[in-house]
C-alpha cells in the first residue's frame, strides 16, 4: 500500500471517526472534571440546606408545644376559677 491509496481512508471515514473520538475524549474529559465536581459541591451545599431547615423546624417544633402547654395550663386555671366563683 502506498500513500496515494490511503489518502482517501484518511481524509475520509477514519478521519471523521478519529476526529469523533476526539471530541468525545473532550467531552468525557469537561464532564469528569469540571461538571461532576460542581454537581457535587451544589448538592452539597443544598443537603446543607436541608439540614438548616430541620434544625430550624425542630427548634420551632418544641418552641410551639412548649407555648401551647402554657396555654393549655391557662385555659385549666381559668376553668377551674371559673369553677370556683360558680360554686360560690
Amino acid at each position: 500500500m502506498t500513500v496515494e491509496a490511503l489518502a482517501p481512508f484518511l481524509a475520509g471515514p477514519a478521519s471523521a471517526v478519529f476526529v469523533m473520538l476526539m471530541l468525545l475524549f473532550g467531552l468525557w474529559k469537561l464532564v469528569t472534571d469540571k461538571l461532576m465536581p460542581l454537581l457535587g459541591s451544589g448538592l452539597d451545599r443544598h443537603l446543607g440546606q436541608i439540614d438548616k431547615l430541620i434544625e430550624t423546624n425542630s427548634t420551632d417544633h418544641k418552641a410551639m408545644v412548649e407555648c401551647l402547654q402554657r396555654i393549655e395550663i391557662k385555659i385549666d386555671h381559668q376553668a377551674i376559677d371559673d369553677d370556683r366563683r360558680v360554686a360560690r
